[in-house]
């Protein structure tokens, strides 16, 4: 649970960053092409894109520091690579159930399950687009994130591919449940 309250308060930063850039750049845009404004849209489309900058945040963007010698960004760790599919499950299973170890569940099983549950929630909440097209994007979206881990300290491994995918079928599963009983609400996003 500490590891989990870490990562959200490493991205709280970001979100705080992100926020007046995104809500000027939203003005513009809307002012720009004379949109009537849906709130409800307008709220789960700045809460979607402050997810997706925490997430980048914890994946993509190099961690960064001010202090007594100014801005730094942060090199610490060493990058590994790994093709074997399953391969963290078996580490799963040897972390939680030999070695008592249950943090490794936690952020490297559920963690990578969980944060892409908001794809499968959001995206069609959003954009009325088919449920293949849906599990595409959060697809791809996990597949630029470990192409770009390739390029940072930061693991890259195929096991992430495979869970966030979970993740947004898990996601969009959960949105078909709400939506049955949500139905007449989620329309008002559109």
């Amino acid at each position: 649970m500490k590891a989990a309250i870490k990562y959200m308060m490493n991205m709280f930063p970001y979100m705080i960053i992100a926020t007046p850039i995104y809500l000027i750049i939203r003005f513009i845009v809307i002012k720009s092409k004379k949109i009537k404004v849906n709130w409800y849209r307008e709220i789960g489309l700045f809460v979607f894109v402050l997810f997706i900058v925490g997430l980048a945040s914890q994946t993509i963007i190099p961690k960064f520091e001010f202090g007594v010698n100014g801005f730094q960004i942060i090199k610490n760790g060493i990058h590994e690579t790994n093709l074997i599919p399953f391969k963290v499950i078996l580490e799963t299973y040897r972390e939680v159930f030999i070695n008592r170890y249950f943090n490794y569940f936690l952020i490297n099983f559920l963690g990578n399950i969980i944060m892409f549950i908001p794809f499968g929630i959001f995206i069609p909440l959003l954009w009325d687009i088919s449920n293949k097209k849906v599990i595409i994007y959060g697809f791809l979206s996990s597949l630029f994130i470990e192409i770009s881990q390739l390029f940072l300290t930061r693991g890259t491994d195929i096991d992430d591919l495979i869970l966030n995918t979970c993740g947004v079928l898990l996601g969009l599963l959960l949105y078909k449940l709400l939506n049955k009983k949500l139905n007449q609400f989620f329309i008002k996003f559109r």
